[in-house]
């Protein structure tokens, strides 16, 4: 997720998640959760959000993790965030476990002036019109996990929750994180007999470079998403590209670098009659919200 301009771009939203586990009957299942993974993070801050505690961080490669990229990291101490400030050079550590990332300790080491990045010069940016409740969900050709075209005309008489990704996004509270609310929300929904057989989820991917049918088939397949009523999409990219900033997602690319894709996150709950809902931004949502919601805009 690499920095593109300034720091008032779409960045993502970033929250923790807890996993509750639920004890077998008859007995107390003790396990231990694995320990989390650190590593040594080098980088220079773009921007500070001491508030909420986030820092944007344009950081070196982490070896045996992630290539070099720019992306907002929660700081849980936001003491650290005191004292910092845009161009502020550091070094701290990574911690990852399977549902969260964070940074601890984030000492300065130097200064250096913010040099703002050239834009990918792929390609224009796409036109569009941002979507409002109310609206009609636009046509575009895309391509399911099958290689078979789609329009979200394939789910009219359904509620539908969509959102966008790229499966080889590194951190487990972005992409992943969408990823995971999804599958308890597809779990959630069709244990209900109001909601079963009436929903779909669509995750749309804005990587079709790496993201063919076959490697969403295998994503699928990874997360035990039942085709039935989850569908993987891609398609090419400025259709994708459109598509998605029609909900506000913002897709910034590194053109040196394929993998490090910057980009932030948007929701969005669908009538069965195809028309926009409300929107989510960021991950500040849980998958009871949105099975909520979800049921909410079935017809009675």
């Amino acid at each position: 997720m690499p920095a593109k301009g300034s720091i008032s771009r779409f960045v993502h939203g970033l929250a923790a998640h807890v996993a509750l586990a639920t004890l077998p009957l008859g007995g107390m299942s003790c396990s231990r959760a694995p320990e989390p993974t650190r590593y040594e993070i080098r980088g220079q801050i773009l921007g500070v959000r001491a508030d909420v505690g986030e820092v944007r961080l344009k950081h070196e490669a982490i070896p045996g993790y992630m290539d070099a990229m720019t992306m907002s990291f929660s700081v849980k101490e936001r003491r650290l965030l005191a004292d910092r400030a845009p161009g502020d050079l550091v070094r701290g550590t990574l911690v990852v476990t399977e549902t969260d990332a964070w940074i601890e300790g984030l000492e300065k080491t130097g200064f250096a002036e913010v040099v703002e990045e050239p834009d990918d010069e792929s390609g224009p940016a796409p036109a569009f019109t941002l979507l409002e409740a109310g609206a009609e969900v636009p046509g575009t050709a895309l391509v399911d996990q099958q290689g078979r075209p789609w329009t979200f005309s394939a789910v009219r008489g359904k509620v539908a929750a969509l959102t966008f990704i790229y499966t080889r996004c590194p951190l487990p509270t972005y992409c992943p994180l969408m990823d995971r609310n999804f599958r308890a929300v597809q779990r959630a929904l069709a244990s209900r007999p109001a909601a079963a057989g009436r929903f779909q989820l669509v995750t749309v991917s804005f990587d079709p470079a790496f993201d063919t049918p076959e490697v969403l088939r295998r994503h699928a397949a990874s997360l035990g998403a039942d085709l039935s009523s989850w569908t993987f999409l891609t398609g090419e990219r400025e259709s994708v590209e459109s598509f998605a900033a029609q909900f506000g997602v913002s897709v910034m690319r590194d053109p040196t670098d394929p993998v490090a894709i910057e980009h932030n996150l948007r929701t969005a709950v669908i009538d069965p009659s195809g028309r926009l809902v409300k929107i989510y931004s960021g991950s500040d949502w849980t998958p009871g919200q949105l099975a909520r919601d979800l049921e909410d805009a079935l017809p009675r």
